[in-house]
């Protein structure tokens, strides 16, 4: 599980790799949980291994640089996103749009938006890029 909490928001993220689907584009369960500002939801995205590592990649530059963004997309599906945007003084701009799919024909959705202080991001992206970047390859 890779987790940020601050007293306003909290995005977990909880892969399920499925090893005998590496020839597809689309080979992981991830599980997400975000709570902002009191909203929540918990749902998942489907997407590739490659998708993650690129996007640890991605964070870990935006981490040095404190420049451009990071965004983790489902290529097919509803396309939940999660995007990470560097702000100045060292503020990092957390957005994304979370669907369930319609599960149980009903459908949910949330919009967030958030800002956390870059030193809450170094060790989701230590651990993110350790166990991803070797997928990047």
């Amino acid at each position: 599980m890779y987790r940020i909490e601050i007293d306003t928001f909290i995005l977990e993220l909880i892969p399920e790799i499925y090893l005998q689907d590496f020839a597809y584009p689309v080979n992981v369960t991830l599980g997400v949980k975000v709570s902002s500002y009191g909203y929540s939801a918990e749902t998942f995205m489907d997407v590739g291994v490659r998708d993650i590592a690129e996007f640890a990649v991605q964070l870990n530059n935006l981490y040095e640089t404190l420049e451009g963004e990071a965004k983790l997309e489902e290529p097919y599906s509803v396309h939940n996103y999660i995007v990470f945007i560097a702000e100045p003084n060292g503020h990092i701009k957390v957005t994304g749009q979370l669907n369930n799919k319609n599960v149980f024909g009903y459908t949910q959705e949330i919009n967030f938006e958030n800002e956390i202080d870059q030193t809450f991001l170094r060790s989701f992206i230590d651990q993110l890029f350790t166990d991803f970047r070797k997928y990047n390859e």
